[in-house]
């Protein structure tokens, strides 16, 4: 099983790569598989996939210089997100909406403010083909951006299911420490002059889009799963 969702997130993370200049990274799809394969297979297969599965990724796309902060930052996403999964049902129905809800406004203030102040103007987004152009990005852009990418952890949450509301929860929150994982490691690149002249805060929205999208595809793949095979959720 690890085997095979390192090969699905190495894949997911390869299939759409969109390059920033401002941080020398990109906006990929791979926390759908992270997330998958961290809530069917538990802690193990989702740190061994998350972690190897997005280092080739980073690797096989040219982006050596991110692989070793990869492995362990997608290595401790994907096992938080089982772990948190695992203890979090436990939580009343009223404490696990109010949670989620709080992550949410958290999601929702770092993109407004970072958008707004940072990414903002002209921007260039470079695809992996060599294929770019420039987008002019207003600040309500970022604000429409915002609400669109709340909607769907919130509709979960809000749906006053328990299950959705931990399975929202758990994602949100174990997408805190890949978010918080990439900005460190680059502020570090910076020190250290490996990555002189890029922007860590810059790579915040992306690192949150990939969470939000993720969740979202995450959440009904693995509900699919659960219901047509004999994996043990870990609900049970």
């Amino acid at each position: 099983m690890a085997v095979v969702f390192t090969a699905l997130v190495t894949a997911a993370t390869m299939v759409l790569s969109v390059y920033f200049p401002l941080t020398r990274g990109y906006f990929n799809l791979g926390e759908t598989m992270v997330y998958l394969s961290a809530l069917v297979g538990g802690p193990f297969v989702g740190a061994f996939a998350g972690g190897v599965g997005s280092a080739l990724a980073d690797i096989l796309l040219g982006y050596t210089v991110f692989a070793p902060g990869t492995l362990v930052i997608k290595a401790a996403e994907g096992a938080a997100a089982a772990l948190l999964y695992r203890r979090l049902r436990n939580l009343t129905m009223r404490r696990a909406v109010a949670l989620s809800a709080g992550v949410v406004g958290l999601y929702f203030i770092t993109l407004v403010l970072v958008g707004v102040y940072l990414m903002s103007g002209a921007v260039e987004v470079v695809f992996y083909t060599g294929q770019s152009f420039q987008l002019l990005v207003y600040p309500t852009t970022w604000v429409f951006l915002a609400l669109l990418g709340s909607a769907v952890p919130a509709y979960y949450v809000f749906k006053k299911k328990e299950t959705e509301a931990w399975l929202v929860l758990s994602l949100l929150a174990a997408g805190l420490v890949m978010v918080l994982g990439y900005f460190l490691y680059e502020s570090l690149a910076v020190v250290l002059e490996v990555l002189p002249d890029i922007i860590p805060v810059a790579e915040v929205p992306l690192n949150i889009g990939q969470v939000v999208v993720g969740s979202a595809v995450a959440i009904p793949v693995y509900k699919a799963v659960r219901a047509r095979l004999t994996v043990q959720p870990l609900s049970r």
